[in-house]
């Protein structure tokens, strides 16, 4: 009998299956994480005779940018091409909307392959760092609490995160900082934004990033900011080029859990001012 294949968008009727492919492959998200990550881009799915076996998503960054993550197939089903066949629908798509406009990932070393044979190379690392307590010296930055989080705060931190990120995420960041436990912006004399950071509870630990600094040390007050309240452990993603603020962390008793490639497609290099990116959002947003 010959294998059906169907790839169609994913709506919210789709949410549970999709949440039930992703954690088939070991990742655990909590609710707010699921509605971020499910919600906040599009959905797509690959069905073989009438079962949800692969998911992918792609968010869009006004017209510079687009991300593919969350790419995962069940694991009785992997190694049949439904990844490959997914991913191609997804950026034929992507293409068909938006035109050819660069797209980035964050993969698996292991899967580099796979990707480049979609047009993807290497552009970068990401380390994921870990701590069970964070102990940081406050190091003297004006912040800004919850109370501050008015139009104008969130057009700063917004405008941060696309100078650093080279992207406009403005809507991707208002439902985060929405959830965040934590959204922090720090300004100079001045009153100039100078960083912003955001923590937010994940299954496992509490996540730090994005974290946007001017330097080492406004970075690792921001974490510091960031971390003082969590109950349990803490993970950061870092751009491997962060190589001091790496070496900072872990003589703070960081340690190094995985190191991922960053991939891009339809562009030499990631867009934005990449030396202040200190921490990126989560892998699947970039």
């Amino acid at each position: 009998m010959a294998t059906e294949w169907v790839v169609s968008r994913l709506g919210e009727a789709e949410r549970a299956a999709w949440q039930h492919v992703v954690e088939s492959v070991g990742w655990r998200f909590v609710a707010v994480e699921v509605d971020l990550l499910f919600a906040a881009g599009e959905a797509w799915g690959a069905y073989v005779n009438g079962q949800l076996a692969g998911v992918a998503s792609v968010y869009r960054y006004g017209q510079n940018l687009a991300w593919l993550g969350n790419v995962a197939v069940l694991p009785e089903l992997q190694r049949k091409g439904i990844g490959s066949k997914l991913i191609d629908h997804v950026l034929r798509q992507l293409e068909r909307q938006a035109g050819p406009i660069p797209v980035g990932l964050v993969a698996r070393k292991e899967l580099a392959p796979l990707y480049a044979r979609f047009g993807f190379r290497s552009v970068g690392e990401v380390v994921r760092l870990g701590a069970e307590r964070v102990l940081v010296p406050h190091l003297p930055q004006e912040p800004l609490g919850a109370e501050s989080r008015d139009e104008a705060w969130q057009s700063d931190f917004s405008r941060l995160d696309q100078r650093a990120f080279g992207a406009d995420r403005s809507e991707l960041l208002q439902r985060v900082v929405r959830f965040a436990d934590k959204a922090i912006a720090v300004r100079d004399d001045a009153g100039e934004p100078q960083g912003m950071g955001v923590a937010l509870a994940s299954e496992r630990a509490m996540r730090l990033g994005p974290i946007v600094a001017q330097n080492d040390i406004m970075a690792l007050n921001l974490l510091h900011l960031l971390a003082e309240d969590a109950a349990g452990p803490v993970v950061i993603d870092v751009p491997s080029e962060r190589a001091s603020f790496l070496h900072r962390l872990r003589k703070l008793g960081f340690e190094e859990q995985m190191s991922s490639v960053i991939m891009l497609r339809g562009a030499p290099r990631p867009p934005g001012h990449r030396e202040h990116l200190y921490a990126l959002l989560r892998p699947a947003f970039g």
